[in-house]
């Protein structure tokens, strides 16, 4: 495994697109190519152990994962200035339920089994959900984990927190811009935004 340092300067060097390809170019790419993999089988482990806790309660559920793809991962680096092994959400799993009364009790029953588990850790909870991440109108309730020693995001939205962002996705593929980025024309990220 490649250290910290070396996986950054990874993570630096892919995301400069004034960089030319190289043969460093090419060492550092596998690095960050094997480094994203890592995050599978965690990831994995843990869908699988929410899917069995999920099997015994009664909400209504809707659970998927994925690993970020990699022009993703670039582009964060890039605008965020952050270092590859900062981000949290290389590896993520989402759960949607019906409302968010169902996201509250989903969650306290979750950091139950959390808690009780002996192969994750619960490193950090933030709710967006009552004001949003941020101006973008983004909203769930995200718990960052480790597991295997990778950092994973786990997010519990309602159907309605689910459906705006893919919307926005969905837009953003149709117009060409990053609306969650807030790129393109005012009055469209106006309209999907502006929560009044």
């Amino acid at each position: 495994m490649a250290s910290k340092s070396k996986l950054d300067r990874a993570g630096r060097y892919l995301s400069d697109s004034s960089k030319d390809y190289d043969e460093e170019m090419l060492e550092l790419e596998m690095l960050f190519d094997e480094y994203r993999k890592e995050h599978l089988e965690p990831l994995t482990r843990l869908t699988l152990e929410l899917q069995q806790w999920l099997h015994s309660h009664s909400t209504e559920y809707y659970i998927a994962q994925r690993l970020k793809r990699k022009p993703q991962i670039l582009r964060k680096l890039k605008i965020f200035s952050v270092r590859l092994t900062q981000l949290q959400d290389i590896g993520g799993c989402r759960i949607i339920v019906s409302n968010n009364n169902d996201v509250n009790e989903l969650f306290r029953y979750i950091s139950e089994k959390l808690n009780e588990s002996t192969f994750v850790k619960i490193l950090r909870v933030t709710d967006y959900r009552e004001k949003g991440r941020d101006d973008t109108g983004y909203r769930a309730l995200h718990i960052i984990l480790e597991v295997s020693g990778r950092m994973l995001e786990l997010q519990l939205r309602s159907r309605i927190q689910h459906y705006w962002s893919e919307s926005i996705e969905r837009t953003s593929v149709i117009y060409g811009h990053r609306l969650k980025e807030k790129e393109g024309d005012p009055l469209i990220i106006e309209y999907l935004f502006d929560p009044g």
